[in-house]
């Protein structure tokens, strides 16, 4: 099974943040961009959330299923659905009153 730490998971969020962050500034530009400003929005809390949370047992996000048939841009959904997958991977450290 892969390992994920939270350095190279860090990392991966961080650079989506910066993509989701992109596209809703192309919105408020007024310019074609993936999703919808709404959900891009949502993606970029949970994203965040992810960030500084950093233990799927605590939070998890989930995308409704128009990320996997969205047409015009699976390359931004395609990067959620990796995250949302490797997120689940990581393995955070036990605290020590779990390791007893």
């Amino acid at each position: 099974m892969l390992q994920v730490t939270n350095s190279t998971m860090k990392d991966f969020l961080d650079s989506l943040l910066t993509d989701v962050q992109a596209a809703i500034e192309l919105h408020q530009k007024g310019l074609p961009a993936p999703f919808s400003i709404r959900f891009l929005g949502n993606v970029k809390a949970e994203l965040e959330k992810m960030v500084t949370i950093m233990d799927p047992r605590i939070y998890r996000p989930s995308y409704p299923r128009f990320v996997l048939d969205w047409p015009e841009d699976s390359a931004l959904g395609d990067r959620l659905l990796s995250a949302s997958d490797l997120y689940g991977r990581i393995r955070p450290k036990k605290k020590p009153e779990e390791a007893r």
